[in-house]
Order: structure tokens, then sequence, then C-alpha cells
């Protein structure tokens, strides 16, 4: 009888790791906490014609700023068409930030296949090639002059953003010892109810969003 209730405590024990692994490489994992609000684009290749479907957003296209999402919008699924073999899966988070007084931010993290990619600079010229490097944290980061971007990686995650100071503390946030979103019980609850079904998913923190507002 021990042998067999210390086996099945080590089979728990294994399978609860096991999932602790498989969500900290989740690329909503190196968010921030003071994310305002977070989407979590499920079939980001498809999601030009997701959007193009909605007649509301149709009606909406004379405004500017939706122009500039429907541009945004076409750019990704071009992205994710094009990457099918390096991506890990269709799944884009951007989660939106305050980061000054006047000023918001965003930042882009999406998983890939490792095994496919001999080093970091492959996946950095999927976007561009001509790079300057920097480290932060004892962790390299990429800037595109061109694009006006920072780029870093956590394990099989690449998360990238305008603003620098942003990308930072999603650095810190990547680290083993700092806290991430699912410190949070309520949050993991939340998470956990999402619709995996769904092509989008909006998560808003009412805590943030009204600093944000």
């Amino acid at each position: 009888m021990p042998i067999i209730l210390i086996g099945i405590i080590f089979l728990i024990a294994h399978n609860t790791y096991k999932n602790t692994q498989e969500l900290t490489e989740s690329p909503i994992t190196v968010i921030p906490t003071n994310a305002a609000i977070i989407l979590q684009l499920n079939d980001a290749k498809n999601l030009k014609k997701s959007l193009q479907s909605s007649n509301i957003w149709a009606n909406f296209q004379n405004i500017k700023q939706i122009k500039k999402i429907s541009k945004k919008a076409n750019e990704i699924s071009i992205f994710f068409t094009k990457n099918q073999s390096i991506l890990n899966s269709n799944q884009l988070f951007i989660s939106i930030h305050k980061v000054s007084t006047k000023k918001s931010a965003n930042l882009f993290s999406m998983a890939f296949k490792r095994e496919n990619i001999q080093n970091n600079k492959e996946i950095i010229a999927l976007f561009d090639n001509e790079t300057e490097t920097f480290t932060y944290d004892n962790q390299t980061v990429y800037f595109s002059s061109t694009l006006n971007t920072y780029f870093s990686f956590k394990n099989d995650i690449l998360f990238y953003s305008a603003n620098k100071l942003l990308l930072t503390d999603a650095i810190r946030i990547s680290n083993k010892n700092t806290e991430d979103l699912f410190t949070n019980p309520l949050f993991s609850t939340c998470y956990n109810t999402l619709s995996k079904s769904a092509d989008i998913n909006l998560i808003v923190n009412y805590n943030n969003i009204l600093h944000l507002s």
C-alpha cells in the first residue's frame, strides 16, 4: 500500500509539473501584469477573412483607426500564412498597456517550432534582416530601426513591441523568478473559462483599463 500511494503521489506530481510546463510555454506568460486589454487571436492566419465577413466591421471602414487595424490584420494574416512551417500554432496575443502618462503601447507574442530553427536570428529575419542587438537582464534584444520595433525570446516564444520599456518589462516577466499573470488565482480561473473554439478572445483587466482610458 505505501508503494502504491507513493506511486500515485508521484504520478499526480508529474502531471501537475507537466501541465505547469505547458502553461509556462504559452505566449501569454510573457505579458506584463499591467495589461489593460489582451486579445487572444486563435486563428491569426484567417484574421483578415474573419473581419471581412463581418457586416459591422465593413460599415466601420470609414473610421481612420479601423482602417489602420484592418491593415495590421491583413499583415498578420499574411505573416501566419507564409510561415506555417515555423510557427507552432495560429495563435497570437496582443496586449495593450499604459506605458506613460499620455501613452499606450502594444506587445505581440507568439510561439514557434524551435526544432525547425537553428538560431533566433532566423526568426528575426522573417521581420527584418538588418537589426542591432543589445543585452538586457541577460537576454538578447534585437532592434529593427526600419520597423522601429524591439524583439526578444523566451524559449519557444517570440515577443516584440515598438516600445522599449514595455519589451523590457516583458523580459523581466519572462525570467523564471518573476511573477506573471498566472500567479493570480483569479486570472487563472477566468482564463480557463475562455472558449477554445472562438476566433478571438478578449480579456479585460478592469483594474488597469481605467488608467488606460
